[in-house]
Order: structure tokens, then sequence, then C-alpha cells
């Protein structure tokens, strides 16, 4: 009985060059890096436009007593802190969105063929809106899990300054 899979490099070879086996496995190789870099890029111009917004958001999330409002929460970071205290977080940020944008692009392509051959449809091009939806629910599954564990460190990052301000006088008044 012969073994079907490929055990020389000559015979790898001739797989890789097989114009039906090779080509394919090389489009979805170069398919899913284009989606990798595509969200590598949109994360991190995610992060670069919105984390200043982000930062007011989680400071008056968590500390509502000390920000009443949103443009209040803006002005005292900015004495306070300058430039660099509405970009606090950054790094874990980039690194979530840009994680998270990854998977969610390379996985919703992925996601697509799967929700293709589960509806048999000739090629992803002809899936309907729900399928599409589908796809994109099961490729914010996967997303999903690189977001929630850096989420909390920017969070936590973000609201640093005001924790150790609070805990300070808390100390102080006895407490």
């Amino acid at each position: 009985m012969s073994n079907p899979l490929p055990t020389e490099l000559h015979d790898l070879q001739e797989l890789r060059d097989h114009p039906e086996i090779g080509g394919t496995v090389y489009k979805h190789y170069l398919a899913a890096a284009v989606d990798l870099v595509a969200g590598t890029a949109g994360g991190a111009a995610t992060v670069a436009v919105g984390q200043p917004l982000d930062t007011i958001k989680v400071k008056m999330q968590s500390f509502p007593e000390l920000y009443p409002s949103s443009v209040k929460c803006f002005q005292k970071t900015l004495s306070q802190d300058g430039v660099r205290g509405l970009y606090a977080g950054t790094i874990p940020a980039l690194v979530a969105n840009i994680a998270e944008n990854s998977v969610l692009f390379c996985a919703y392509g992925v996601c697509q063929k799967v929700v293709q051959k589960l509806v048999r449809k000739p090629n992803v091009q002809e899936l309907n809106p729900l399928d599409n939806a589908s796809a994109g629910f099961l490729a914010a599954f996967f997303s999903s899990l690189t977001l929630c564990p850096t989420e909390l460190v920017k969070c936590k990052l973000q609201s640093m300054r005001e924790s150790t301000h609070l805990n300070g006088a808390t100390s102080q008044a006895g407490m």
C-alpha cells in the first residue's frame, strides 16, 4: 500500500508547482497575509486616532465623581499630564487592536469560505448578507479572544493616575 502523503522533497516540489494544488495554496497564504497586513494597518490607525477619546471615556467611566463632563476630563488630563496623558495605555491598545483586527480580517476570509461550503455556494462572492453576517459573527468570536486580556491592561493604565490619587487620599483620611 502506498503512502498518499509526499515524503520526498521532489514530491513536495511537484505539489507546490501543480497548477491546481500549489497555486491554490499559494493564493490562500497570500490572501491571509494581505488580511493580516490590512488588519495591522487598521488597528494602528484606530489607536492613533481614537486613543485620546478612549482615554477620556475610560476615565469618566472609572471616576465619574472626578469628571462631570468629557470636556472637563479632557482639560484636566491635558493640564495635568499633557498630550502624553491622552495617550496613556497606547502600547497595550496597539497590541490589542493590531491583534484583534489582524485576527478578525484573517478569520473573516476563512469563515466566509467555511460558510460558503456550508451553504453550498460556488464562491464567496455568491454569499448573501445573512451568510456574510454569519461569517462575521464567527470571525468576531476569534478576534475577541485576542482583545479581552489586553483591553483590561489598557484600561488599568488609562486610569492609573486617578487610582493612585484616590488611594492616597483614602489612606491619608485614615481609611
